[in-house]
């Protein structure tokens, strides 16, 4: 169960962060914030469940929570994505107003914010830039499902987990940030449609081939470019003859 938070007045400064509230006045903003409903979840626990996100929509304050189903017999799970600070969950059921039956798992202690669904459907009417980000947040959660889809259904293993990898780790950088850090193989796995065992043996091939290197548990790309001909085979596997 969730813990009940009173935000102080440090919330409005906090929401300007994320890009849904990117494009609105900081009047704005000091009008949303106390309606929002503040709650802390405890890590890996079952959050925001969808009886709940069937009557509010919630704002991912701090942590972060992986989206996903398993087959109700043999417990096989397939992770949709994994949301951080400033994404909404559920985007779906925000825009039809039907019930969303997915699973949403905290892999930090999270911080959440949410408010009923008519009253953030009342803010798009008032805010356009909101609207418009919310839409843009709908779209890019459409297309990350689109190609997940592609995956699972056209590419092998090796290819899809590099496809991941490349989505997530920025060349060049040591941000410790992104949503892949720190993840156990077999949350890499959820995510690719596949089981911890394989991807524990593409991780090491990767690593023998100098693509990747891992550091205090923590991953890191060290070869862009050679994880980007893995990546690759997605492509060139679409234009073999069939």
């Amino acid at each position: 169960m969730p813990s009940e938070q009173h935000e102080g007045p440090n919330l409005p400064s906090r929401l300007t962060a994320f890009d849904l509230f990117a494009g609105m006045a900081s009047a704005d903003l000091e009008k949303i914030a106390p309606r929002l409903h503040v709650q802390t979840w405890p890590r890996r626990q079952a959050v925001m469940p969808p009886a709940s996100t069937a009557e509010n929509f919630y704002l991912i304050l701090k942590g972060r929570v992986k989206i996903g189903t398993n087959h109700p017999v043999t417990g096989r799970e397939l992770t949709f994505c994994i949301l951080g600070p400033g994404a909404g969950h559920d985007i779906i059921t925000l825009l039809d107003g039907h019930i969303h039956r997915v699973n949403a798992t905290s892999l930090d202690a999270l911080e959440t914010a949410c408010a009923p669904l008519s009253q953030w459907h009342a803010w798009m009417e008032r805010y356009p830039s909101l609207r418009h980000a919310l839409l843009h947040c709908a779209a890019r959660r459409l297309r990350e499902l689109s190609e997940l889809a592609e995956d699972l259904a056209l590419h092998e293993t090796s290819a899809r987990l590099a496809h991941l990898l490349l989505r997530h780790i920025d060349e060049g950088s040591d941000d410790e940030r992104h949503l892949l850090h720190g993840l156990a193989h077999e949350e890499l796995a959820h995510l690719i449609g596949s089981v911890r065992v394989v991807v524990n043996r593409l991780i090491n091939r990767f690593k023998q081939e100098g693509i990747i290197h891992t550091e205090a548990g923590q991953l890191h790309v060290t070869d862009f470019e050679r994880l980007m001909e893995k990546a690759e085979r997605r492509v060139q596997s679409l234009l073999k003859p069939r």
